[in-house]
């Protein structure tokens, strides 16, 4: 007779670049990353396209609402966007489509509704693994992201947050009133 643990099934990890959770993994928590459990595997999705309006064009927003004023989302490490998008909508308004945090934190992909954007360590990430996600993203009716900056959840004071630039991968402070493009990311 077979033992219990002969007949258990081990459930697979999602690894980056599956296709799961309503995105793209691009990271895995590891020790010392907020949202780290031991034994257990969590980490970030990015979602399989950029954000764009109601028409299907992609958007580029400001980072804020309209209101040059400290947030308090200066998170920049894996696992703070949640709480930093949190502290810019608490600030800066409603969940809404007119500015960075706000579209990321409306945007569904059908399923999930967690989603928030990126810490600027988490954005560093998505450009180290962009190849991988837009892999994945076109494979699940996604898209590339573009050569363009994105926003990050993270500011530097309040007049500036952080951005990437997704054609050379620099990462630098811009004035909340520019444009930038926004993908969404949510944590399992």
């Amino acid at each position: 007779m077979a033992s219990a643990a002969s007949n258990s099934v081990i459930p697979a990890s999602e690894q980056v670049g599956d296709f799961y959770g309503g995105g793209v993994v691009f990271y895995i928590f590891e020790s010392g990353d907020t949202g780290y459990i031991a034994g257990e595997t969590h980490g970030l999705i990015a979602a399989v396209e950029d954000l764009s309006s109601s028409s299907g064009d992609n958007v580029y927003l400001r980072w804020f609402n309209g209101s040059y004023v400290d947030t308090g989302a200066t998170g920049t490490a894996v696992g703070t966007g949640s709480a930093n998008t949190d502290a810019i909508i608490s600030v800066q308004g409603a969940t809404e489509t007119s500015y960075a945090a706000g579209l990321a934190r409306a945007y569904t992909d059908g399923t999930y509704t967690d989603w928030f954007l990126p810490s600027k360590d988490a954005l560093n990430l998505m450009y180290l693994n962009r190849a991988t996600i837009n892999t994945t993203a076109a494979s699940n009716s996604g898209s590339d992201f573009s050569t363009n900056y994105y926003w990050s959840s993270t500011e530097l004071d309040g007049d500036v947050a952080w951005g990437q630039g997704f054609f050379s991968g620099g990462q630098n402070i811009d004035d909340k009133s520019s444009t930038n493009a926004v993908r969404a990311v949510r944590a399992f």
